[in-house]
């Protein structure tokens, strides 16, 4: 019973967010998501630009910055690059709806997707950096030995249209690779 309710919470999911809508834009979550650890920058910029993204700033100390839609909604996209080994970061910032209350239904069904698929999850309050003595939601997950996936929410930052900066966007999602990092 407990299986057949995950099945059906995920399908909804997909569904839901997943699935191409033909009224929405290019959409550049599939060319995020599918950008595996290894790629090169030129190779990285090239998938993101044929999604519908457009850099907003080229590839400059191992960093390249992209602007697009995740699922529907502006996003920031932001890729680090080992200098010899190719992509080792990959992050994606989401603008706010403008409605508190669709941000968070996103982010729950972002972080139920994702606990199906990769079993534990650690999941802890952090402190928000803007404002002080309010947290954001976080939760980690360790798909292997050498892959961290971090998804956070900060309800204060909802309701709001920010400018460029990454930290006034409600909803992170961070995957990083650290077999390449020095020891």
């Amino acid at each position: 019973m407990k299986n057949l309710r995950a099945l059906i919470i995920l399908l909804t999911f997909l569904t839901t967010f997943l699935l191409p809508s033909p009224a929405s834009a290019q959409n550049s979550a599939e060319a995020f998501m599918s950008a595996t650890f290894g790629l090169s920058s030129k190779r990285t910029q090239l998938r993101m630009e044929r999604s519908g993204a457009e850099a907003s700033d080229f590839i400059r100390d191992g960093r390249l910055s992209m602007k697009g839609l995740f699922e529907g909604r502006p996003a920031l996209f932001i890729f680090g690059f080992h200098p010899k080994k190719g992509l080792n970061y990959k992050a994606v910032y989401l603008t706010s709806t403008g409605n508190s209350q669709k941000d968070y239904e996103f982010y729950e069904n972002l972080r139920l997707a994702y606990t199906l698929r990769f079993g534990t999850v650690k999941e802890r309050p952090l402190p928000n950096m803007r404002v002080e003595g309010k947290l954001m939601y976080r939760s980690v997950w360790t798909p292997n030995k050498y892959t961290t996936i971090a998804l956070s929410y900060d309800p204060k930052a909802t309701n709001r249209f920010p400018g460029e900066s990454p930290g006034a966007r409600p909803i992170h999602l961070i995957y990083s690779y650290s077999k390449w990092d020095k020891k």
